[in-house]
């Protein structure tokens, strides 16, 4: 039987969740497909940097293959005036139309958090209404509120109308842990410094070193809390080595000199292993990003989201833990957060709900779409 040739549009040099979600959505698919599959790599991000455009050569690259998918990733943000679909995929409609072959919109975010224009509502709802009358576009949205934020800005009809997944990240095969000192406890922190109007609007004039010193004094109440731990910060993009460094620097020298540790940064594959390898040795992870939430948890890690944007703590509603997510977003931190982590490494009984169970929710919502998705490229894939 042919290979099937998939074009895959998707975040392939960018932040390393995004690799991690490849990992752990490319087997599942291609065991439900049937058949060997050809994957075809187009990075977004060469759309971003003006390399490539939404036009024609697209268009007859997509028809070069069998099918077409796109993410996982945030690509339904709901800011971009700009694009013809409201959207990060801003291909003008005629264009659209004129890609023969089946199009899957996998475990895509559906982001409100930059702001949502009604110039972009509207073509988003004129977009949508595209892909949902027609058979040969299946579209699904993951596990992190987008259903919800398709309710509230579309209405409900919308929202019963894309199917709902799990991030592919929760499936990442689990490499190797990592080595550490016996005897100690490791705690990976991630932090992000991108979007600080967002995630950091309640620090005052000086917002992003406001954060970096709160977060600092929640590290030193940890380390003292629990001696034997030591600390691992995840860079996940390069601004995340930004925020890092200026948490560092409010430390005191004795502990970051013995007790702490920065992960290499990195983009690709290699990078995201890397990462998930210290992420899978950790006894605690406290994460700020993501898919740095969602990778540890689908490792079994106890994991605890620092909530300063809406996407965390809709994560943590969906998989019915919401207790993990630990308020950030405002002065004073610092001592909550101390004892959720605390809590976390010596009486995880303290939180309703553990990555075991949010790890078997996410499998059987998975299940739950299989059949669905099966069906889909059996009748269009041909």
């Amino acid at each position: 039987m042919p290979a099937l040739r998939v074009l895959h549009v998707a975040s392939f040099s960018g932040n390393i969740g995004d690799n991690a979600n490849h990992m752990g959505f490319r087997p599942w698919f291609e065991s439900l497909a049937g058949r060997p599959v050809a994957w075809t790599n187009l990075e977004i991000r060469e759309f971003y940097w003006k390399e490539r455009q939404w036009d024609a050569g697209f268009v007859a690259l997509a028809n070069a293959h069998d099918l077409l998918v796109i993410g996982g990733g945030n690509y339904f943000e709901l800011w971009v005036e700009n694009s013809p679909t409201g959207t990060s995929i801003a291909i003008a409609p005629e264009l659209f139309d004129a890609i023969r072959v089946p199009v899957y919109f996998n475990a895509l975010g559906v982001d409100p958090g930059q702001g949502v224009p009604q110039s972009s509502l509207s073509r988003f709802r004129t977009f949508l209404d595209k892909l949902l009358a027609n058979e040969r576009y299946l579209v699904s949205v993951r596990n992190d509120g987008a259903a919800c934020t398709l309710q509230n800005y579309l209405g409900e009809t919308y929202a019963r109308a894309v199917a709902r997944v799990p991030d592919a990240g929760f499936f990442v095969p689990a490499p190797a842990a990592a080595a550490k000192p016996p005897g100690t406890l490791r705690i990976g922190i991630n932090v992000a410094s991108d979007m600080p109007e967002a995630r950091f609007r309640n620090f005052g004039s000086d917002a992003t070193a406001g954060f970096a010193r709160e977060m600092a004094t929640a590290i030193m109440t940890l380390a003292a809390a629990q001696p034997a731990s030591q600390f691992v910060l995840f860079p996940h993009i390069f601004r995340d080595i930004d925020i890092i460094f200026q948490v560092i620097a409010q430390l005191g020298d004795r502990l970051r000199r013995t007790r702490l540790a920065v992960a290499p940064y990195g983009s690709g594959d290699a990078a995201a292993l890397a990462a998930l390898s210290l992420y899978a040795s950790c006894d605690a992870v406290l994460a700020m990003r993501f898919h740095a939430n969602v990778c540890p948890l689908g490792m079994g890690v106890q994991t605890l989201g620092l909530n300063c944007y809406p996407q965390i703590a809709n994560l943590y509603r969906e998989l019915e833990q919401p207790g993990r997510a630990i308020d950030v977003a405002s002065p004073g931190f610092a001592a909550t957060l101390a004892a959720a982590a605390e809590a976390a490494l010596t009486r995880p009984e303290t939180f309703p709900g553990t990555p075991a169970a949010a790890r078997q929710m996410v499998e059987a919502l998975r299940r739950e779409f299989e059949p669905q998705l099966t069906r889909w490229m059996r009748a269009t894939c041909v």
